[in-house]
């Protein structure tokens, strides 16, 4: 935030001076008669300078947006989500939950591992709504979430509680590479990209620089065919021609 309040302290500096400049110049020069040509340059600087602070403070908006995401992801870092299980309203959430973690995936928690668990969103048609589980310590989440294999046939699923900057940054990411190239860790998306390597990104235009990057190295790894290719193809072509040539004779 104090960088930003900088930057804008330092674009009003420089809008100041130059529209003290500018009004200088007009005083200087009210005896002489207003023509198109300066009237179009002052435009253009007029233009230029609004363009420069625009552009840079759409930046410092950047930022501060990514700094806000960071933040937010940090503070669900503790947080899963679970998918699939039908709701009970007799049914007591934690220790179905915790029943489930050893059952399924083969993790004895206590309840006091759990501070936090409850179902999310509203309720719409037969669909069971995700259940937001926040544990205690991060060491009792990540071996929760490495054992998230076990629910594999079960109809039930567990996600990491991203944001929505990006959790659309991961939807797009799997319809872009595929869901078996796509995953994420720690609230980063990961990614098997064209190149055989694994990338991280957490938001739109860091996944949209990757497919750009992605794009460039499969025209880069095209092959064209070459001279001896040609030649060889251009022979058998014509050879072909003359064999057509010869049967049409024979008639």
């Amino acid at each position: 935030m104090d960088t930003i309040q900088q930057s804008l302290e330092q674009m009003m500096e420089h809008f100041n001076t130059r529209m003290a400049a500018f009004q200088d110049n007009l005083e200087k020069a009210s005896g002489a008669p207003v023509t198109l040509v300066s009237l179009a340059a002052d435009f253009s600087n007029f233009k230029s300078l609004i363009g420069d602070s625009l552009i840079n403070l759409q930046h410092q908006v950047q930022v501060l947006a990514q700094q806000q995401d960071h933040l937010e992801m940090h503070s669900r870092r503790k947080i899963l989500l679970i998918h699939g299980i039908r709701e009970d309203c007799d049914a007591n959430l934690t220790l179905q939950v915790t029943k489930l973690f050893a059952e399924k995936l083969k993790v004895s928690i206590s309840l006091d591992n759990i501070s936090r668990i409850h179902h999310m969103g509203r309720v719409t048609g037969g669909k069971p709504r995700p259940i937001l589980v926040k544990f205690r310590s991060i060491e009792v989440r990540n071996k929760v979430w490495t054992a998230k294999t076990g629910f594999k046939s079960s109809g039930i699923t567990m996600s990491e509680f991203l944001t929505k900057v990006r959790h659309e940054a991961f939807m797009n990411a799997r319809k872009h590479f595929g869901i078996s190239k796509c995953w994420t860790q720690n609230g980063a998306v990961l990614i098997i990209g064209t190149d055989g390597k694994k990338h991280q990104v957490s938001s739109g235009a860091d996944l949209n620089r990757l497919i750009n990057l992605s794009q460039s190295v499969v025209c880069d790894n095209t092959t064209l065919p070459t001279t001896s290719q040609l030649v060889t193809a251009q022979k058998t072509s014509d050879m072909a021609a003359v064999t057509r040539s010869k049967r049409i004779l024979k008639k």
